[in-house]
């Protein structure tokens, strides 16, 4: 069975649901999980796990994220991007480069946004967009997040203005959301207009599969050669080579010394030869700095 990850390519139109549908039928399996979903108008990096991989979803999920991301601004809608009804025009002409790199610039570091009202956060009992779609709004708390950067790669002014950005961000920000706090700062209408998502952690578009190109691959039985290593998949945490009584301790969830490698770290990922024995976090008690093992992926029998 194929066991790691799929650096997906998914294009707009299609919602990510369907992106994981069509590599299970070309991979001929159920257990298929995804990293960070995308909005259908959307396009970009969806990075899929494979079989067991699918156990370290959370760390690949909570990844940092890489968007190209037009905003316009002059017009609002009321889904904050294309997909949405206009809701109001107004001029955007006053609005200049200066203007737009300032108003970026205070959009880095930790931020609260809320999410957009069309959108698939739950709220009573019901996904946001479904309230939105009775035609009811709600007030939502508003989710924290942090944006690396953020810098203006483009910009055409006018009555309807648009600039290219990149934004390099925490997992769970609302680009959408982003787009609106724009125009907020520069006192002008704004939405995000087309999106691509560039990279997921480590793993880029450039290297992006496409449906086709997987359904050649395992047609050519090469399926191996584009599947992306359990431990290749993670952040690029520090790996160390574990011996076989260590090995053992951690693969029945018992805590065992960090080696001095690790004492200034977090967390890291525990090798048994070129095989991921688990992720674990790195203890600090009064005498001495443990290993914590998390998401084991080998049993006793398979060491």
């Amino acid at each position: 069975m194929a066991e790691g990850a799929l650096n997906m390519l998914k294009p707009p139109g299609m919602t990510s649901h369907d992106v994981v549908d069509g590599v299970r039928r070309i991979v001929q399996m159920r257990r298929v999980g995804h990293a960070g979903t995308l909005d259908p108008a959307a396009a970009g990096v969806m990075l899929l796990m494979l079989g067991s991989t699918t156990r370290l979803s959370e760390y690949m999920t909570g990844c940092d994220k890489t968007y190209r991301a037009e905003i316009s601004l002059g017009i609002g809608t009321d889904t904050l991007d294309g997909e949405g009804k206009i809701v109001a025009r107004e001029s955007a002409a006053g609005i200049g480069r200066d203007d737009l790199e300032q108003a970026l610039q205070g959009l880095t570091g930790s931020l609260s946004l809320p999410p957009p009202m069309h959108s698939a956060v739950w709220h009573d009992g019901r996904r946001l967009y479904q309230i939105a779609r009775a035609g009811d709004s709600v007030e939502v708390e508003d989710r924290k997040s942090r944006v690396h950067r953020f810098e203006l790669l483009e910009f055409e002014m006018g009555e309807t203005a648009r600039a290219l950005t990149e934004v390099e961000c925490s997992s769970g920000t609302y680009v959408r959301s982003l787009a609106a706090a724009v125009g907020e700062a520069v006192g002008c209408l704004a939405y995000l207009s087309f999106l691509v998502r560039t990279a997921v952690g480590q793993h880029s578009v450039v290297d992006s599969l496409t449906g086709s190109e997987l359904s050649t691959a395992v047609r050519e039985r090469r399926l191996g050669e584009v599947l992306i290593r359990p431990q290749d998949a993670l952040p690029p945490w520090p790996r160390i080579e574990v011996d076989p009584t260590t090995a053992l301790a951690l693969c029945h969830g018992v805590q065992t010394p960090a080696p001095p490698e690790l004492m200034k770290a977090e967390r890291a990922i525990a090798m048994t030869g070129e095989r991921l024995l688990c992720v674990v976090d790195v203890i600090a008690d009064e005498e001495q700095h443990l290993m914590q093992p998390r998401r084991v992926m080998l049993s006793e029998d398979e060491l």
